[in-house]
């Protein structure tokens, strides 16, 4: 299991959630995006950027998973 860095993580998560721009970027090139954010991402963080379930229902997980805690997978 790969852990993005928590403050990037919240701030991938709020603009995917609430941009809906953003979110079609990010379900096209997710790393690419990410990146282009300027937030430091590491190899693990890309890695969990890469296996992000971006569908309707890994929506609702990523919801609950911020509310628990910042792991992406």
């Amino acid at each position: 299991m790969y852990e993005v860095n928590p403050t990037s993580m919240l701030e991938l998560a709020d603009r995917y959630l609430n941009d809906p721009q953003f979110k079609e970027q990010m379900r096209q090139d997710p790393e690419a995006t990410a990146e282009s954010t300027g937030l430091e991402l590491d190899d693990e963080d890309r890695q969990s950027i890469r296996d992000w379930d971006m569908s309707s229902s890994g929506d609702e997980q990523l919801k609950e998973r911020i509310s628990k805690g910042i792991a992406v997978n």
